[in-house]
C-alpha cells in the first residue's frame, strides 16, 4: 500500500473497533495520554470544550503573495472528527515528551507504556532504502515513524541527524523526531502549511540545528 493521507484512512477503518471512533480516542486517552501525565495536552479528535486553544491552519494563497486560512480543517466538525490523515491535536511539550518515551524505551517519567522491544519493531527501517513514492527520496519506514538511514537526504529528521533519529511531520506544517543515541526528543510544530521544497528545506535547518547542539550521547 502506496504512503499517502488516503492509505492512512483506508488503514483506520480496518483496525477501528466495532464500537467505533469514540472508543478509540476513548482508548488512546485512558491508555496512552493519561498515563504519560499528557492529558489536556495531547488528543485524537479535540473535544468541543478544546476548540479555543485550537489555532486555525494557513497556508500561500494560490498567488502565493499572502497566508489564508484553509477552509476544510478550521472548522469545529473537523477538529472533533480525529481523521487520521490530521487529526491530532497536541502541544510542542506533549509531543517531545511522547517521543521521550519511546526514546527511552517506551517509559517516561517512571510510567512505563511500551516494552522496548516493540519500540525497536515499530522503528525497525522496513522499507530499506528504496524510494518512497509519495514523498521522492528514501524515507526508511517504520510502523509509523521513520528513520534518518545513511542516505543523502531524508525529510523532516534533519540530514546530519543519527541513522537512528526517527519520526513523523504533519502536512507540510510540523515534524516531531526521537534520537536515541542521544536521548534528545524534539516537536516543531506551526499553523503553517508550506509545500515542499520550502517545508523541507525548514525542517531540514531546524533540526540541523537542534542536532549541532547535542554535545556527545545523553
Amino acid at each position: 500500500m502506496q504512503y499517502g493521507p488516503a492509505s492512512t484512512r483506508v488503514r483506520s477503518r480496518t483496525t477501528r473497533p466495532a464500537s467505533g471512533a469514540a472508543s478509540s480516542r476513548t482508548d488512546a486517552v485512558y491508555n496512552i495520554v493519561e498515563p504519560l501525565g499528557l492529558g489536556g495536552e495531547l488528543f485524537v479528535g479535540l473535544p468541543d470544550a478544546e476548540h479555543g486553544r485550537a489555532v486555525d491552519m494557513h497556508e500561500p494563497s494560490a498567488d502565493g503573495s499572502r497566508q489564508v486560512k484553509r477552509a476544510d480543517e478550521n472548522n469545529a466538525e473537523f477538529r472533533r472528527a480525529g481523521t487520521p490523515g490530521g487529526g491530532g491535536y497536541a502541544t510542542a511539550r506533549a509531543m517531545a515528551a511522547f517521543y521521550q518515551m519511546m526514546v527511552q524505551g517506551g517509559t517516561l517519567n517512571g510510567v512505563r507504556l511500551l516494552s522496548p522491544r516493540t519500540i525497536e519493531y515499530v522503528t525497525r527501517n522496513f522499507t530499506a532504502d528504496r524510494v518512497d513514492g509519495y514523498m521522492g527520496m528514501p524515507m526508511h519506514r517504520g510502523l509509523g515513524p521513520h528513520s534518518r538511514g545513511v542516505t543523502d537526504a531524508i525529510r523532516g529528521l534533519g540530514s546530519i541527524a543519527s541513522p537512528r533519529t526517527f519520526g513523523h511531520g504533519g502536512v507540510g506544517s510540523s515534524y516531531c523526531w526521537g534520537d536515541p543515541d542521544s536521548g534528545v526528543s524534539f516537536a516543531y510544530i506551526t499553523n503553517g502549511r508550506l509545500p515542499d521544497p520550502w517545508h523541507g528545506a525548514r525542517l531540514d535547518v531546524i533540526s540541523n540545528c537542534v542536532h549541532a547542539a547535542i554535545n556527545g550521547a545523553n
